[in-house]
Order: C-alpha cells, then sequence, then structure tokens
C-alpha cells in the first residue's frame, strides 16, 4: 500500500469512527433522557428506578452502537458495490482470477488443529482444501498441511494415523518422512502440497499451546500459517489470495476472512446458516470499516505472519486462578490485541468468500460451545485495563465481555422495572401520577426499531444483488425466512440470556469449565433429554405468566416473548434441534443459502473424501476388534505409529514398574480392560512399543 493510500485508508477509518461515535451517543442520550422521563414522572427518583435507570443506559449504550454499526455496514457495501460495478470488478464474494501468488518464495503452513474430532472428516477436509491449491498457479512447493493433534482418546488417536496414512498413499507424493520433524531439515520446496501429521502427548495450554508448539517446531520453515478449525473449509482460491495480500502488505499481521456456516440440516442451524448469510455481510463491514487496521482475530480462517506472531503473541498468564485468571482461554483476541500493540496491522477481509464453518445444530450444543467461550471472554477484563493496549482493542474486548454480561444484565434490569412498578403501586394511593404511557411506548417502539431496523436495512442490501437474491430463492423467500428467522431469534433470546446468566454466575463463583470436543454430527434433542435441561424455566415461565394474569394482565403482552420463550422452552429445543423441521422447511424453500441451490465444489469433494476414508477404514478393520489391539498384533502398524511417535519426539516413556506396562497383571479382562486413559499412556511408550515386537 502506498503512503497516500494509506493516508486515505486511515482518513476513512477515522471518519467512520467519529461517525459511529456520533450516532452512537445521539441515540443513546435521546434514549436515556426518554427513559428517566419515564421513572420520574411523579417527580420522584427511588432506589429500584435509579438502578434500573443505570442498567437501561448500559444496555441502550450497547443497542445503540450495534445499531450504528449497521448503518455503516449498510452504506459501506452500497459504496463498495458501485465501485465495483464501476470498474467492471465482478460483485460477487469469490475470488476471481488465476489466484497466482505474488513473492513465489513465500511459503504457507495452513494447520487444523484437532482435539478428539472425527477422523474421516477432518482428513476428508485436508484432502479437498489440497485439491483446490493445486489448481491454483505457484502453489507447488509453497504450501504445506499440518494436522496438528491434541486428541485423549487412544482410538481416535490411532484412526488419525491410519487416515492419514490412507491419505498419503492416495497422494502418492513420494515422501518417506512421517512427521514434519523428520522433513523438517530438507525440504524440497518444488515437491506437491504436502500433508504433515502431529499428535502432542501432553497437550497442554489447548489450542493455542498446540499452535505455539508448531511455531516452535516449525515456524521457522514458513513465513505464514493459515489457521484452520476441525470443521474449517476454505477455498484454494482464497487462501492463495490471502497470501498474496499478507506477501503485498508487508506490514499486515492477521488476515481474518469471515467463515460462513454452511452444511447442516437442524432448524437451528438453518437459522444461523440464513441470518449468517443475509445479515452477516453488512454488519462485518461496519465493523471492518470502524475497526480498520485495528481488526480482530477470531482463531481461526484466517493467515497469520509467523515471525510477527512468535515474536510479540507469547499468551501472557493471568493473575488469580482459573476461572478467571490463569490460563487465557479465549486466545484469539488476545493475541490480535497484542499484534496491534506492536504495531501489525490486524485487518478483517470482509470482500473475501471462500471461507466456511459448521455451526452448532440444536440449542444444548449450542449452550456448551458457550460456557467454553463466556468464560474465556470473562478473562479479558484483565487485558481491558492492560498497559499498552490499543483503544480499539479494548473496545474488542469490552464486546466480547458484554455479549455475555449482557444477559444476566438484562434479566436484572427486567426484574428491576417490575420490582420498581410494584413500589410505585403501593405508594402511589390516592396521588395524581402523571400519564406516561405515550412516552413509554415511545421508548418501546424506538428500542425496538433499533433492532429490527438493521435487518431490514441487511434484506435491503442482499436483495438489491441479484446474483446474492436469486442464491437465497428470490425476494419473497427471503423475507418470510427472515420472518421465521426473527420470530425464531425472539423465542430462544430469553432461553439464551438464562443460559449466559448461569454461566456468568458460575465463573464468577469460580467453577471451571472443562475442555470437551465439540458435537459435530446431528443427532437431534430427545423429549428426555429437553425436559431435563429445561423443566425449571419452564416452570418459571408458566409461574410469571399466571401471576401477571392474576395481577396485571396487560403486563402479558409486555412480556409475551419471555414468558413463551420459557414456557416453550422444551418444545422449542427438540424442534429448534430438528433436521425433519428443517429439512421440510428447505422444501418450502425457505430458510436455504446459495450453497444449497448451487453446491459448493469443495464441500461434494469434502463429501466424496469422506466416503473415500471411510471405505478404506472400514476394509482395514475387518476383522479387528479395535485398532489398539490391532496395534499389538501388527507390526507394520505398530511400526508405523512408532515413527509417527518419534518424529514429532512426543514420545514419553512409563516409570518400569507401571502397572499397565505388562499385560499380564491387567487381569481377567485382559486388553480390553484397560482404561482409555491407560492406553493413552502406552501408545506414548515408545520403549513399551518396541518390546511387543519380542513377545
Amino acid at each position: 500500500m502506498s503512503e497516500s493510500a494509506r493516508l486515505r485508508h486511515d482518513q476513512v477509518t477515522r471518519r467512520t469512527r467519529w461517525c459511529v461515535g456520533i450516532l452512537t451517543a445521539l441515540i443513546w442520550v435521546l434514549g436515556v433522557f426518554a427513559f428517566a422521563a419515564v421513572i420520574v414522572g411523579d417527580s420522584k427518583l427511588r432506589v429500584l428506578e435509579a438502578l434500573s435507570l443505570i442498567l437501561f443506559a448500559v444496555l441502550f449504550a450497547w443497542i445503540a452502537f450495534s445499531f450504528a454499526l449497521s448503518v455503516v455496514g449498510y452504506f459501506g457495501l452500497r459504496q463498495f458495490r458501485r465501485a465495483a460495478k464501476a470498474t467492471g470488478s465482478d460483485l460477487s464474494s469469490d475470488v476471481s482470477g488465476d489466484g497466482a501468488i505474488v513473492g513465489g518464495e513465500s511459503r504457507t503452513a495452513i494447520l487444523m488443529p484437532v482435539y478428539n474430532e472425527s477422523p474421516t472428516r477432518v482428513f476428508a477436509a485436508v484432502a479437498s482444501m489440497r485439491e483446490q491449491l493445486q489448481c491454483q498457479a505457484g502453489t507447488a512447493g509453497q504450501f504445506d498441511f499440518y494436522i496438528l493433534s491434541d486428541t485423549t482418546d487412544p482410538e481416535i488417536w490411532l484412526e488419525e494415523e491410519c487416515c492419514w496414512s490412507q491419505l498419503i498413499e492416495r497422494f502418492n507424493a513420494g515422501q518417506e518422512a512421517t512427521n514434519p520433524a523428520g522433513a523438517a531439515s530438507d525440504i524440497d520446496v518444488e515437491a506437491d502440497i504436502n500433508v504433515y501429521y502431529r499428535h502432542r502427548s501432553q497437550n497442554s495450554a489447548r489450542k493455542a499451546g498446540n499452535i505455539a508448539d508448531f511455531c516452535e517446531n516449525w515456524g521457522g520453515l514458513y513465513e505464514f500459517m493459515i489457521v484452520l478449525d476441525a470443521d474449517s473449509l476454505m477455498s484454494g482460491s482464497t487462501m492463495a489470495e490471502m497470501v498474496r495480500r499478507m506477501s503485498v502488505d508487508r506490514s499486515l499481521g492477521i488476515l481474518q476472512v469471515p467463515p460462513v456456516p454452511i452444511g447442516r440440516m437442524s432448524l437451528f442451524a438453518r437459522l444461523q446458516q440464513f441470518a449468517a448469510a443475509v445479515y452477516g455481510p453488512m454488519f462485518a463491514e461496519g465493523f471492518d470499516r470502524f475497526a480498520g487496521d485495528q481488526g480482530n482475530y477470531w482463531g481461526h480462517n484466517a493467515i497469520i505472519r509467523v515471525n510477527a506472531f512468535m515474536q510479540h503473541c507469547q499468551l501472557p498468564v493471568l493473575p488469580g486462578e482459573a476461572p478467571l485468571g490463569g490460563e487465557i482461554l479465549s486466545h484469539d483476541f488476545v493475541e490480535a490485541a497484542l499484534m496491534v500493540k506492536a504495531g501489525w496491522k490486524v485487518r478483517i477481509a470482509n470482500d473475501l468468500g471462500g471461507s466456511y464453518e459448521e455451526c452448532p445444530t440444536t440449542v444444548l450444543d449450542f449452550a456448551k460451545r458457550d460456557q467454553r467461550w463466556c468464560q474465556g471472554n470473562l478473562q479479558h477484563w484483565h487485558l481491558l485495563i492492560g498497559e499498552g493496549v490499543h483503544r480499539v482493542s479494548r473496545l474488542h474486548f469490552l464486546s466480547g465481555i458484554l455479549s455475555y454480561m449482557a444477559a444476566p444484565l438484562w434479566l436484572a434490569f427486567l426484574v428491576v422495572c417490575l420490582g420498581a412498578a410494584v413500589v410505585n403501586a403501593y405508594q402511589a394511593g390516592e396521588r395524581s401520577v402523571p400519564d406516561m404511557t405515550s412516552t413509554m411506548v415511545g421508548l418501546f417502539v424506538v428500542s425496538m426499531a433499533l433492532l429490527i431496523v438493521p435487518k431490514l436495512l441487511a434484506i435491503v442490501s442482499t436483495v438489491s444483488v441479484s446474483e446474492t437474491r436469486k442464491g437465497l430463492g428470490g425476494v419473497l423467500r427471503v423475507l418470510v425466512s427472515a420472518i421465521v428467522e426473527t420470530f425464531a431469534a425472539v423465542l430462544f433470546a430469553p432461553i439464551i440470556a438464562v443460559y449466559h446468566s448461569r454461566f456468568v454466575f458460575s465463573n464468577l463463583r469460580g467453577n471451571k469449565v472443562s475442555w470437551n470436543a465439540q458435537q459435530r454430527d446431528e443427532k437431534g434433542v430427545t423429549w428426555s433429554e429437553a425436559t431435563q435441561q429445561m423443566w425449571f424455566l419452564t416452570l418459571v415461565g408458566i409461574a410469571v405468566a399466571a401471576v401477571f394474569a392474576a395481577w396485571q394482565p396487560f403486563w402479558l403482552v409486555w412480556f409475551a416473548p419471555v414468558i413463551l420463550g420459557w414456557s416453550l422452552s422444551i418444545p422449542l429445543t427438540v424442534m429448534l434441534g430438528s433436521r425433519q423441521a428443517g429439512v421440510l422447511l428447505a422444501k418450502l424453500g425457505l430458510l436455504q443459502v446459495a450453497s444449497e441451490r448451487k453446491p459448493i465444489e469443495l464441500m461434494q469433494r469434502h463429501q466424496y473424501w469422506i466416503s473415500e476414508l471411510e471405505a478404506m477404514h472400514q476394509d482395514e478393520q475387518a476383522g479387528q476388534p479395535n485398532l489398539f489391539e490391532r496395534l499389538l498384533v501388527d507390526a507394520k502398524f505398530r511400526q508405523q505409529h512408532l515413527d509417527i511417535l518419534r518424529a514429532a519426539n512426543a514420545q514419553v516413556r512409563l516409570p518400569g514398574d507401571a502397572p499397565e506396562r505388562s499385560l499380564v497383571s491387567i487381569g481377567d479382562g485382559g486388553v480390553a480392560a484397560l482404561e482409555p486413559e491407560k492406553r493413552r499412556r502406552l501408545l506414548s511408550d515408545d520403549a513399551w512399543l518396541e518390546s511387543l515386537g519380542t513377545l
């Protein structure tokens, strides 16, 4: 980027931030004054009313800021499309051109950290992305894939090795190295795109530690690394374009490509996929224009300059103990802030497509994921007040914290307002109280408008592009789908608000979350599971409805979304997790995204490789009860495991008197009686594995 272009870009960013700030402040002041007029209608400000005003001020500021970003995003997209049309550029989000990489000496590692994930899906994703990269000009010798395993389940660990070896045989790469450690000293830059596999015996620091381990051992071989999640897919043209942009702009430290959720069929997943397709681009554009060169990193589907990352992104250990102190869980926001603090740019590539992920398919899976994110985001209060952190990075931290703290604040606001209404009703007596109904209704309408108008702007922005409109089924289907999505979101919001409140209070009480693999399969939610999780919330909803009906029936209208969401939480949870419900709406043409009407080649190849790997795995496993027992009797399989273990220097030898080292001491149950943790320790002991060959 030239100096004049950089100055223009900085000027636009400053102007955008001023516009967002002024619009947010204007809306906030008007809203707070209107609410204050309501609660002091009788010229008295009581304790509960004052508390409700404080809570309203915090929550309304959050709403006003989000509204301002959406307005900026709407006009930003219009400006971008006009400019693209004037220059004759492709208006679609796909990368055009042959994807040739500028700076042919740049080498890029594509990292896929995994933790007890489905090996067939993971390696199928790698195979399909590798195919796409091979179609791009100038990629030979410039890309390598690394599957970085932190898996603790011994069967999944061995299955990962099987899938990797099967892929290598299919690729016929002609290399003898079984692991990056074995190839690190002599890599042929003219070779094909390599696929390496490494397993850590000690998975310290979770995903952040997994990536740090790669950087320490092999980071020096690469200028860039593209970080993926286990459910990520990225097109070859997008990855090539990411490298090109990093090569051109030497001050760019992280380039994040917003991932689009695709490929799921449950009703809950379809709602998320539709919302991301219609509302996502506008909000991402607004965020990008506001953040400028101080953007954020979401932990995956992004490219990072390795040397800058290694120099500046070592995660600190937070003061205090977990859950709010100690080891950082949500590392991505922190790494982006550290990169910005060091003077590097962190940008959002909102104009790039070809970046995909999967989303939770049920309310319960969504809640489990959010529980981990909640603890990680609440930890960021340490960084929020940290020394030298850029003000925009502080805003990112504050936004992450408020995304979970808003729920208990909102519930507290409802309770305080109800309490104030009760107190006022008993204390008013015969006193004349001004009628503030019109002000209250006006404030409610404005608040709803701030939530609904951004969606309307996003719909207008979406249907104004012919290709996008056709991909979503036309204007009518988009409108009906948006109504369905909005209605579901209104009922879902009170449910997730209770979950988020529970997570926040649980963390504040000192309870830590466990690190478990995410549920990727579409299993739905049974009625018994939903009842077990939602019975108390259902009773609360019914009780609130009964109290309002007996005391203030008019309040049933005002609180209808909350009462309905809680009272119907059991059937809602079952229905939202239903694949059948999602398929039914799809048959009606509702909640469909473009990838369903025009299948993406990358997704099709992913499914092809899943079928291929499953077939190969079934053939190899014929007659074997499990992979661990196969390792005991199959010398070739055992040697392959040993080679992988030693190549990464991941072996951990057990003490000589460890009971699991001797098969004789296992007991009457034999090998089958070994617990998974003991099997995992044995798989890390190369000396024990070697001894099996002498039995």
